[in-house]
């Protein structure tokens, strides 16, 4: 088990947490995990999404030289997973700040530590923090990996060190792509049920679900044309690109999320403590959210040019507070959805956490094939019981006590 500062991709400065069947890759620039690997053989697989038209000439952004085609500068460095705070969605202004596209803690550069082992090597941790510019959050995030399980854990703890009252939203942007994802793949989580976005926002010209159409399951989401979809089956390039959000139950103790390759046994599933079994001081996902980008968008950066092929292929399986992905002024102005609340409030001077896991392995027999019918907590582990009524476990600190 080891840590190490090092280069990545584009000369982009980030630290490597790695053991015998894990290794993530957690960049200082706008917090970007563009890797979360396991084993494959003699190598590894990358559950996480790395776009074509990611950034990695190595230059820092330059809006006159690089918002043509990127637009933002989220994009030009966007990859995997990171953390959206306090802001889920496009830019837009809310309680007197302008916010940019996912939050400050997507735009800026976190300032990394060199990764310490735990006590008796049962594991490593990397923390960094950062300052909002413009805004009065401050973040420290830790970053951790324990001996024995393929889970890469986070704690983000967000201060308000303004002096009054914050509202904000906030989300974990886990992105799937290939050679993990493809054809095939099967997604479920803990939703209950589920909404499609109304009709005025980024989805408008790439989807094909029906404008705020509901469902009580992903495999009966209505389409604008009419009639329904499975969208719980991953049918691989389709040329759409649309969302879909999903309410955690208020009676949740352990929400999670998940993406199953049958063909290649490999689980993806993320996890968090629910609203009925957080503390006062724990911040609450109360929404499972699903970005299904199958190549539905014909412009730049997607497109090599507007109007061409969309040449992305990547599925997101995130887990937010948020009005569906339309930012905090949508929230403050939609302040519940499907009975759930889009934002909540940071005192002055008050630090609030957010703890959050990620696994990825492999899975022996056919107990998970047909996809993940319910996560429970077990001793050491999570249960993972699958719709062919078999269950594997697989080794969690799901109460995330090595975090706190």
């Amino acid at each position: 088990m080891e840590g190490t500062k090092l280069n990545g991709a584009g000369q982009r400065e980030a630290v490597l947490l790695e053991q015998d069947s894990l290794r993530v890759m957690i960049d200082a620039e706008k917090g970007m995990i563009p890797e979360l690997s396991t084993k494959s053989g003699n190598g590894w697989i990358n559950a996480h999404w790395q776009p074509w038209f990611r950034a990695n000439s190595g230059e820092k952004w330059n809006t006159k030289k690089h918002a043509g085609f990127w637009k933002v500068p989220l994009l030009y460095d966007i990859a995997g997973n990171f953390p959206c705070v306090p802001n889920f969605g496009p830019d837009n202004k809310a309680g007197g700040y302008n916010l940019p596209p996912h939050g400050f803690t997507a735009l800026q550069t976190w300032e990394q530590e060199d990764p310490a082992l735990l006590e008796e090597g049962k594991g490593i941790k990397a923390v960094s923090t950062l300052k909002s510019e413009g805004h009065p959050f401050s973040y420290r995030k830790t970053d951790l990996i324990l001996a024995g399980q393929n889970v890469h854990y986070t704690r983000l703890d967000i201060t308000n060190t303004g002096k009054r009252e914050e509202p904000f939203n906030y989300g974990w942007h886990n992105t799937t792509g290939a050679p993990f994802l493809e054809k095939g793949c099967l997604i479920d989580n803990c939703a209950e049920s589920f909404m499609i976005p109304p009709e005025g926002g980024e989805f408008d010209p790439t989807g094909e679900l029906a404008f705020g159409g509901e469902s009580d399951s992903l495999e009966k989401m209505p389409l604008r044309k009419g009639g329904t979809k499975d969208m719980r089956l991953v049918r691989g390039v389709t040329g759409y690109a649309d969302f879909i959000t999903g309410t955690v139950p208020l009676k949740t103790d352990l929400g999670w999320s998940s993406i199953v390759n049958p063909h290649q046994k490999l689980v993806y599933l993320s996890f968090f403590t629910g609203p009925a079994a957080a503390k006062d001081n724990e911040i609450v996902l109360y929404f499972c959210d699903l970005w299904l980008n199958y190549g539905g968008r014909r412009y730049q950066p997607w497109a090599v040019q507007d109007g061409q092929t969309d040449q992305t292929f990547c599925l997101g399986a995130e887990n937010a507070t948020g009005y569906f992905a339309n930012g905090l002024e949508k929230a403050l102005d939609h302040p519940e959805l499907l009975g759930n609340p889009t934002f909540q409030n940071l005192d002055p001077g008050v630090t609030k956490t957010l703890n959050y896991g990620t696994l990825f392995q492999s899975y022996e027999g056919e107990a998970l094939d047909r996809g993940i019918q319910s996560v429970e907590p077990a001793d050491g582990g999570l249960v993972l019981t699958g719709y062919t009524g078999k269950s594997v476990k697989m080794a969690a600190d799901w109460e995330f006590r090595a975090l706190k």
